[in-house]
């Protein structure tokens, strides 16, 4: 494990930031550093002083990969989209099925919900 001192963690950041900035948006580069300097800015203010861990930030990885094998499915293409993602079929049924719920839950009310309660005056 090896650890960056602070003002080499800020001054390290700048120019990845920059980067996906300037390939994301398709901004010039002055404009991007200018970006990733308010952005790594606003991290410093934010959480400098403290002792914070960093994730590697697997969920979103993962919720990318799952939203990419969703939009991908059409219903009957099971072993395509494995190959396609590199994943196995079992687990383009399971991803399938938990996004199939998270829009459901999202769309659609508990219709066994309790009643929520009114606040008295």
């Amino acid at each position: 494990m090896s650890t960056i001192r602070g003002s080499d963690l800020l001054s390290e950041t700048v120019a990845p930031i920059a980067k996906v900035i300037q390939q994301t948006l398709g901004v010039n580069a002055e404009l991007a550093e200018a970006t990733s300097i308010e952005i790594t800015m606003l991290f410093a203010h934010l959480w400098g002083g403290q002792v914070v861990y960093v994730p590697k930030g697997v969920c979103i990885q993962a919720s990318k990969l799952h939203q990419k094998i969703f939009d991908d499915w059409t219903g009957r293409n099971h072993h395509e989209v494995a190959t396609k993602h590199g994943v196995s079929v079992q687990h383009v049924y399971a991803v399938v099925k938990r996004m199939r719920l998270a829009i459901i839950a999202r769309d659609q009310h508990d219709l066994f919900a309790p009643p929520e309660e009114e606040e008295l005056p």
